[in-house]
């Protein structure tokens, strides 16, 4: 996994933010929802990688927010694949408590390897669900 800018990550898989200073998620040129999830929220279950959070805690950042919800309705309802950006954080505990994370250290990976779909949105809850594309 190759470190990458923010942009670079969603420039990968064919997206482009549509503001990097706020958008957590983006429509790649062949429709597939791309988007950043934080590294310790990943879990694996049953040989899949899950991504569960809620939109509740997220504090900051009504505009991205918002778009976020306008693509998880589109990609659940719409079936869309899911493409994963890794964010990672020495300080997982502000992402926690639904601070702006905007100034914390981050690095950024791609998981090309992997393709997800939405499982659950809410309108608050949600999850992605991410399985080898081999599979």
């Amino acid at each position: 996994m190759a470190k990458l800018q923010y942009t670079q990550a969603f420039a990968a898989y064919g997206a482009k933010l549509a503001n990097p200073q706020w958008s957590y998620s983006a429509i790649a040129s062949d429709g597939a929802l791309v988007v950043s999830c934080w590294a310790h929220k990943l879990k694996l279950i049953a040989g899949k990688l899950h991504y569960i959070d809620k939109l509740s805690r997220w504090k900051p950042n009504p505009p991205g927010k918002n778009l976020l919800v306008e693509h998880l309705t589109l990609a659940l309802t719409e079936n869309k694949p899911v493409r994963l950006i890794i964010v990672t954080t020495t300080e997982p505990d502000v992402v926690d408590r639904g601070e702006d994370a905007s100034a914390i250290p981050k690095t950024f990976h791609i998981r090309q390897d992997v393709v997800g779909r939405v499982v659950n949105f809410d309108g608050d809850n949600f999850e992605f669900e991410f399985q080898h594309r081999d599979t």
